[in-house]
C-alpha cells in the first residue's frame, strides 16, 4: 500500500494559488477528500506539483473513493 505521492495540481483558480503547505494540506482535504487525519505531510514543489505523504493507512483504505482517486492522478 503506497502512502508517498506526488500530485500534479490542476489548473483551477483554488490549486494555482497555493503558496504554503497548510494551504496544500487543506487542499488534499477539501478538494481531493482525503481525510486529514491520513494526511502526514505535504510540501509544494516545483512545476505545479505537490508532495503528498500519508499515515495510518488501513487495509479498508486502498479500497475508498480518495485512495483510488489519488493513485489515478498521481505520477
Amino acid at each position: 500500500m503506497e502512502d508517498f505521492f506526488i500530485i500534479r495540481l490542476g489548473e483551477d483558480e483554488y490549486s494555482n494559488h497555493l503558496e504554503y503547505d497548510e494551504m496544500a494540506i487543506e487542499y488534499c482535504v477539501d478538494i481531493l477528500d482525503i481525510p486529514e487525519d491520513k494526511i502526514e505531510g505535504v510540501n509544494i514543489l516545483n512545476d505545479h506539483k505537490i508532495e503528498l505523504t500519508l499515515q495510518d493507512l488501513e487495509k479498508e483504505d486502498v479500497t475508498e473513493d480518495w485512495y483510488v482517486n489519488l493513485h489515478k492522478i498521481s505520477d
